[in-house]
């Protein structure tokens, strides 16, 4: 690996508690759960005294505050000044996602952080990486080709939707008809989906009647589908979108229709404009990440991977759920 005898300095400075770190009593270990926190940095400010590190990042949407939060968490976690991250937007485009990781890997990255659009489609774009000889660290969303990558940070996405699941059917009082607004192009999106159906099954009297993907997950193509599932249904008791960007075309629909108040929003990200959402009482619940920490834990695991220690094959980042009730706290 380059630069290995340049970082090691820097690398050791990490903090022990490193979300996607390994001490000799862990190699055996495979899957990681990390704390929730956000707040912890990677390492000491340290001289410089190696050769700068390159990272690079393709976000699949920096509109997103959920991804302007990881990027934020990634700069603030670099531990030496000259350090750089090289951060693309793919705007929700995967062939631009593509373009601007070839662009990276020209640059020289030492190695690249990716949340892919596709978690098939961007298999040739990992292939290129590995050909490169960049190693790849896949976050916020599984891909279908693990071996490609070295480490996969994510959520706990499944557990997201089995929490929105639980908000939605207490709401509800066990009993209602629901639509999806979902986005199975994407591993992280499809398990968000899986778990909150999965955790329906508990209530028999909540019944899912539609389903759709959006083309993407943003507010602009949400909104014409929640119009078509409002005309098409004369009573919707509740929505499930698969993020908060979604929900808001969800409810703009709602609104429109003068449904808003009868029907229940849930969704997955926590954001500010979520929690805007619920103090508002125009949704429910939202399945909370923490984008901090999956951020910092992408560099940590980075540092170490070119450092030359042993890492994870995976790190879980914990969710939990806010509502009325604790969105102040």
């Amino acid at each position: 690996m380059r630069k290995v005898t340049a970082i090691v300095l820097s690398a050791m400075m990490a903090l022990s508690l490193s979300a996607c770190g390994s001490t000799a009593k862990e190699t055996d270990v495979k899957e990681t759960t990390v704390a929730s926190s956000g707040t912890e940095t990677t390492a000491a400010k340290a001289e410089d005294t190696r050769e700068p590190i390159k990272i690079g990042v393709s976000a699949p949407d920096l509109t997103n505050v959920f991804f302007i939060q990881i990027k934020d968490a990634m700069q603030a976690a670099l531990s030496g000044s000259k350090d750089e991250l090289i951060i693309q937007d793919a705007g929700g485009d995967q062939n631009k996602q593509m373009n601007d990781v070839a662009d990276m890997i020209n640059q020289g990255c030492d190695v690249i952080c990716i949340s892919a659009i596709n978690s098939e489609g961007v298999r040739a774009t990992l292939e290129a990486c590995k050909e490169a000889d960049i190693p790849v660290i896949a976050f916020n969303t599984s891909v279908k080709n693990p071996e490609l990558v070295q480490c996969t940070v994510v959520s706990d996405n499944k557990e997201a939707g089995k929490l929105c699941a639980q908000a939605l059917a207490d709401s509800l009082g066990g009993k209602g008809k629901v639509v999806e607004i979902t986005y199975s192009t994407t591993e992280v999106c499809y398990d968000r989906q899986f778990g909150f159906e999965e955790e329906l099954k508990k209530y028999p009297d909540i019944e899912i009647i539609q389903t759709k993907d959006v083309e993407k997950p943003k507010s602009d193509y949400s909104q014409p589908i929640m119009v078509d599932f409002i005309n098409a249904n004369p009573v919707i008791d509740g929505v499930f979108t698969i993020n908060d960007p979604t929900a808001r075309g969800a409810i703009a629909a709602l609104k429109e229709a003068g449904r808003l108040d009868a029907t229940k929003v849930v969704s997955v990200d926590g954001s500010d404009e979520g929690k805007g959402f619920i103090r508002a009482g125009e949704m429910i619940a939202s399945a909370a990440q923490d984008p901090a920490g999956i951020g910092t834990t992408c560099i940590e695991t980075a540092y170490r991977l070119l450092s030359g220690q042993t890492i994870e094959e995976k790190v879980v980042v914990p969710m939990s759920i806010i509502t009325g009730e604790n969105v102040d706290q």
